[in-house]
């Protein structure tokens, strides 16, 4: 697996803070992008801020393909890089969401504090 540089434009759409009615506030952080045939994984830690005032840290990567592939590399214009956070964000809040059950993510996440 090959390490890839994020693009600039990529990082900083991916680490704006997230979260809304009924979720609580996520903060993405060290940000990493590796390649290996034909996917890209994007490998986070994500920084949850619940609502009850406590904190939770993990670690979690997301299996991009197909065109999610195309928007994250270097010569995209910023509205990809715009709608691949948008869609990193959405697979963040639905992992939250389901992380008790069986989510849909090609490693287990770990929490790291």
């Amino acid at each position: 697996m090959d390490q890839l540089t994020v693009p600039a434009s990529l990082r900083s759409a991916l680490s704006e803070k997230f979260g809304g009615a009924g979720d609580p506030e996520f903060l993405l952080s060290e940000i990493s992008l590796y390649e290996s045939e034909e996917k890209l994984t994007l490998s986070m830690q994500v920084s949850v801020a619940l609502r009850s005032g406590g904190r939770e840290k993990w670690a979690l990567s997301l299996e991009l393909s197909g065109s999610d592939t195309d928007a994250a590399r270097p010569d995209r214009p910023t509205e990809a890089y715009r709608w691949l956070a948008l869609m990193v964000q959405v697979n963040v809040i639905e992992w939250w969401h389901t992380r008790r059950l069986a989510p849909n993510i090609p490693e287990i996440p770990r929490r790291i504090a």
